[in-house]
């Protein structure tokens, strides 16, 4: 019995030990504050190729250097949603919810290249395939997508994805990609070669999926609810993996695959849920950073590993506190790093 009991202490500190580095690489705090101008916000994008990360603002898209964190902008880069680089070119997909346009944007030069009619209401949210080298471009309201060949600059189809409002896609990079259907708690599994839907994957407990992000080296899917759960579920089948409580508000998902970690930042408590997928089959909380109210989307530089999270204050004069007006000259990105 004795030796029983040695064994399992032995087997308990095996567990801590090759579970504690990644314990240990999970120390972010906000390490920077870069002020940019007052606008709104919705998706953040990094482009590797430029080394650039894009955040929409509706009337203009800002443009900030991770290097030096000089901040400037796509004059023309209208959009409300995002700004999506199309690899291996020079081009930006960027949508504009209230116009029904998506709009192809030169990045090296600024120039307008088209807008085309997005065939739905709400183009929100975008994602690129690259086996098909074609962009889907979700409308959100109507509950179809818009398949754009971004060098042609023309629509090539429509796909009806579900009656249903639609959220955040993502590409598995071998020519799927998977959609947040937000009113029925549903993962769309898309097509894009037949360009049709071949598949939904039920998020049982979950309510109105905002966010979401494909862990390629797990083949994991990981989903924010807004009713402050995060579900994790397999790619191939949809069959949860796991459900972990995060914070109130949540919306996007960043995964930072080099470090296997998943990143929540969630609004409504000015908190950023960090997920460890370093076993993908038992992922776990491992930290709870501390941001600001409103903070609930952004992107990740791969390269550092640092987080671009923007984030502005509630105006005191109209009340304050969560949904009131952001104060003028607020609006800054919060730098995230461990």
């Amino acid at each position: 019995m004795d030796r029983f009991y040695a064994c399992l202490g032995a087997l308990a500190i095996l567990a801590w030990s090759s579970a504690a580095p990644a314990a240990e690489q999970t120390n972010y705090k906000i390490i920077q504050r870069i002020r940019v101008p007052d606008g709104g916000f919705d998706y953040a994008t990094f482009d590797p190729a430029a080394d650039r990360i894009y955040m929409p603002r509706g009337n203009f898209t800002t443009v900030i250097d991770p290097r030096t964190g000089a901040v400037s902008q796509f004059a023309n880069g209208e959009s409300n949603h995002i700004a999506l680089p199309v690899p291996g070119s020079n081009l930006l997909v960027l949508t504009q919810g209230g116009k029904s346009i998506i709009r192809i944007l030169d990045k090296a030069t600024g120039k307008v290249l088209g807008d085309l009619p997005s065939g739905g209401k709400n183009p929100n949210s975008a994602a690129y395939d690259p086996v098909t080298r074609l962009v889907l471009v979700l409308n959100k309201d109507s509950g179809n997508a818009a398949v754009v060949d971004p060098v042609a600059r023309r629509i090539v189809d429509t796909i009806m994805i579900s009656p249903n409002v639609l959220e955040f896609p993502v590409a598995d990079g071998n020519g799927r990609i998977f959609d947040n259907v937000e009113t029925t708690a549903e993962i769309a599994v898309i097509d894009m070669k037949s360009r049709k839907v071949t598949g939904t994957y039920r998020m049982p407990g979950c309510e109105s999926p905002s966010g979401l992000a494909y862990a390629a080296d797990a083949k994991l899917l990981i989903s924010s609810c807004r009713n402050g759960v995060a579900k994790i579920v397999r790619a191939d089948t949809g069959k949860e993996v796991a459900s972990i409580p995060i914070g109130a508000g949540p919306d996007a998902v960043i995964y930072d695959r080099q470090r296997k970690l998943a990143f929540i930042p969630c609004g409504g408590g000015g908190i950023m849920d960090v997920i460890s997928l370093a076993d993908p089959m038992h992922p776990a909380l491992v930290q709870k950073v501390e941001t600001q109210q409103g903070s609930r989307t952004g992107t990740l530089d791969p390269n550092t590993g640092r987080l671009y999270l923007m984030a502005s204050k509630p105006d005191p004069a109209a009340g304050g506190g969560r949904g009131a007006p952001r104060l003028a000259g607020s609006w800054e990105v919060l730098v995230a790093g461990p």
